[in-house]
């Protein structure tokens, strides 16, 4: 007995592909049936539960304008004694959307819903058909679609009800709408992209936009960043310093002009006005000057800036320490001690397992934060807390009231102007103080600039010859340079050694705004906390106060000072550094990072995601989210990938970046500074310096684990200072991977 299947049945097999929609098409009808007499169908290719936000926003939007689809239904079994009941074959979500309604007392049961009814031999045809040929609209066709009804009169609102958006979407995608109609025109034709003319309509202006666009030249100048720059022009945005201060509010509560970029994800856009901001800002920072003034100063200004160059044009003088008093004494140390032992805690229930009694749970742990982070405040505060400054520096100096960057203000006393100096200085003479060296006369030296270059030149590198062999007094120039270049941030140039701080383009902070405030890198806020506390405030003390400290405690601060100051943030998939720092530390990055919906797979296509889930879960799992709608396949990998220690294929192979030498290779030979080849006799000097290690041959050393390496650990001795000598003492673990002497040398042992 041959089994006929129903759909098979259903289709001519010598029907050609232009029949095939006829197929479906015959024996249609367009019916009124009861919601009530509605149910899933058991055909409809979509099993997965609906996302509710989807039944809300098409319940609110069949509110505003009626049902405009039909629903495609098939006739079920129908059972005795029962009515009977129709399966939603198509349409699946608008009925669970008109259910809400029903839920809300928008509808009744029995409500009739407009259905074409078809064979229940076509329900799976008519399925897949309605669910993979969707094809979604171009923006450029939804903001049309958008202008064209703001153009019959409709008010925004009513727009956002029928989407089920919000005003301020509306209004985004109105301005977008109204673009130069030649821009919008190469917008869909996808010579632009949606975030390059979100840039351009920033202005209002066709003739600006136009030039922006095609005035740019190269690639890089119509990037978004690039061509919103051109436009900005000299206006202020909102999360300028001054515009903070003032507030946005307070300057259009004054009658001043804005310009809001509606597609920013905060409220953002730029002052208009700039002498209206200037004049509130007066006004706003007046009271504070006089209060200043009120001191005793001899000059108080208020300036909405005051970055380096301007300090640079003043003299600090710096306030006296005020002690604790015994009460504030005994609270500071009750505050370190719990704070200390509240840390231990913490610290050991990172590794307690459930039952241990150094246990606790995420609630417990949270608490114990808290606290902890109270009593750093509480110490903070004290440490924090200004000096006095005397009668006498007062009258010979000033200060200034500005704002920082959150726009909070701040108030820079001590400052000395240039017609003030003799002044200070003599006071300063007169109290038996250390003149700083920018109030002191300047006296012309005996020797000219030319020799002055030359000689210093002589200095510098005779003082580089000696660090070498000196790493405990190298490791503290190093820890001081950092500490002034990250942490005090004014004061780089006390020390000589060149370590720059950059303002990168790319960084993590800008990147993924309040990273750092997330709680898998708490380590590092604390680490830089522990830091700031410790060290002393007047950075003049700085690099005494570090040659007495231990060794540990040293190496402890340039650790924290070397990851301020760490950046490996790329617009590339390349090789990079960062990856070296990350294979030496053994950094398991899963611990740090998670493949979910935000993070990345929202931000990857539908085809990248079942690649992904084909490769770590299964092709069978992966097939399954190809049949998915792309905001439903990335949540349901979002599960799969949870506890699969996944990364992105550049992240899991860590290529660490490398550079082209010559270092070794036949024909060569290392040139010394003066243009001739190093030979065993010239290089003498340079084995003396590097201390008496035995010779290694011209090779790489093999590491302990059989890799070949062009490192290895060195044993170098601290040094102790002494009667104003330095000394070697006992030798410690240098805890960095070092060349060998030969290869700093660039040569063969001397013969």
């Amino acid at each position: 007995m041959k089994t006929v299947i129903a759909q098979d049945a259903n289709v001519n097999a010598d029907a050609l592909p232009a029949d095939m929609p006829n197929m479906l098409r015959a024996g249609q009808r367009e019916v009124m049936i009861p919601l009530k007499r509605l149910v899933a169908s058991p055909y409809n290719q979509r099993k997965k539960k609906r996302d509710q936000a989807t039944i809300v926003a098409i319940a609110d939007n069949m509110l505003a304008v009626g049902q405009l689809q039909n629903l495609v239904v098939h006739k079920m079994p129908q059972r005795a004694k029962k009515a009977q009941e129709w399966g939603v074959d198509a349409g699946e979500t608008r009925r669970q959307a008109f259910l809400f309604n029903v839920e809300r007392g928008y509808m009744s049961m029995d409500d009739e819903v407009r259905c074409i009814e078809i064979s229940e031999a076509q329900a799976i045809l008519a399925s897949a058909s309605e669910n993979d040929l969707h094809v979604p609209p171009h923006p450029a066709d939804q903001f049309a679609a958008y202008k064209a009804l703001a153009d019959e009169g409709r008010s925004p609102e009513f727009i956002a009800a029928v989407f089920n958006v919000s005003p301020k979407v509306v209004a985004g995608r109105l301005k977008l709408a109204n673009v130069s109609p030649k821009l919008f025109e190469l917008f869909a034709a996808d010579v632009i992209s949606l975030e390059q003319i979100k840039a351009l309509a920033i202005t209002d202006n066709h003739e600006r936009q136009e030039a922006a666009w095609f005035g740019a030249k190269g690639h890089w100048n119509q990037s978004p960043n690039a061509l919103r720059n051109v436009l900005k022009g000299e206006k202020l945005s909102f999360g300028d310093r001054m515009v903070r201060f003032v507030t946005v509010a307070a300057y259009e509560a004054a009658g001043g002009e804005v310009e809001r970029d509606l597609f920013a994800e905060q409220d953002d856009g730029f002052i208009v006005n700039r002498e209206l901001l200037a004049r509130l800002f007066d006004e706003k920072i007046a009271c504070t000057v006089e209060s200043i003034k009120a001191e005793g100063w001899n000059w108080v200004e208020a300036r909405p800036t005051f970055d380096y160059d301007d300090r640079n044009q003043f003299t600090q003088l710096y306030s006296t320490p005020v002690p604790l008093t015994s009460d504030e004494k005994a609270k500071y140390e009750e505050a370190q001690m719990r704070a200390d032992e509240l840390s231990e805690k913490i610290e050991a229930s990172y590794d307690a397992e459930v039952g241990d009694a150094a246990y606790l749970s995420d609630e417990d742990r949270e608490k114990l934060d808290g606290e902890c982070n109270q009593l750093y405040a509480i110490m903070q505060e004290m440490d924090d807390r200004d000096g006095e400054f005397t009668s006498e520096q007062m009258k010979v100096s000033g200060a200034i009231v500005t704002v920082g960057y959150d726009g909070a203000l701040e108030i820079v006393r001590g400052l000395v102007r240039r017609e003030n100096r003799a002044q200070a200085r003599a006071m300063m003479e007169e109290a038996g103080q250390s003149v700083p060296r920018s109030l002191t006369k300047k006296v012309k030296g005996l020797h000219s600039e030319k020799l002055l270059l030359n000689l210093t030149s002589h200095r510098t590198a005779a003082v580089q010859t000696a660090l070498v062999a000196n790493p405990g007094v190298a490791l503290v120039a190093v820890a001081h340079r950092l500490l002034l270049e990250f942490v005090y941030e004014h004061y780089s140039d006390l020390s000589a050694v060149q370590i720059k701080e950059q303002q990168p383009m790319y960084s993590a902070d800008r990147a993924v705004p309040g990273i750092k405030e997330l709680p898998q890198y708490d380590q590092l806020a604390r680490s830089v906390l522990a830091v700031t506390r410790m060290i002393p405030k007047n950075p003049n003390e700085l690099f005494g106060w570090l040659l007495e400290q231990p060794q540990a405690v040293v190496l402890n601060i340039l650790a924290v000072c070397t990851a301020l100051s760490l950046n490996g943030v790329s617009r590339t998939e390349e090789p990079n550094a960062i990856n070296a720092l990350a294979g030496a530390l053994e950094l398991d990055l899963t611990k740090y990072w998670k493949p979910t919906c935000e993070s990345y797979l929202n931000h990857v296509s539908k085809d990248r995601i079942v690649a992904i889930v084909s490769d770590v879960i299964s092709k069978e799992h992966g097939a399954r989210l190809g049949k998915m709608k792309k905001a439903e396949a990335a949540q349901e990998a979002e599960k799969l990938l949870a506890d699969k220690n996944w990364l992105p294929e550049f992240m899991a192979a860590a290529e660490v970046r490398t550079a082209r030498t010559y270092f070794g290779d036949d024909g060569n030979e290392q040139e010394d500074a003066d243009g001739e080849l190093a030979t065993a006799d010239n290089l003498g000097a340079h084995e003396e310096v590097l201390g008496d290690e035995p010779a290694q041959p011209d090779t790489v050393s093999d590491s302990p684990d059989g890799a070949e390496t062009g490192v290895k650990p060195a044993d170098v001795a601290p040094t102790e200072f002494a009667g104003g000598r330095v000394t070697q003492s006992a030798r410690f673990p240098w805890p960095f991977a070092t060349p060998t002497p030969n290869v700093l040398a660039g040569s063969r042992p001397a013969a």
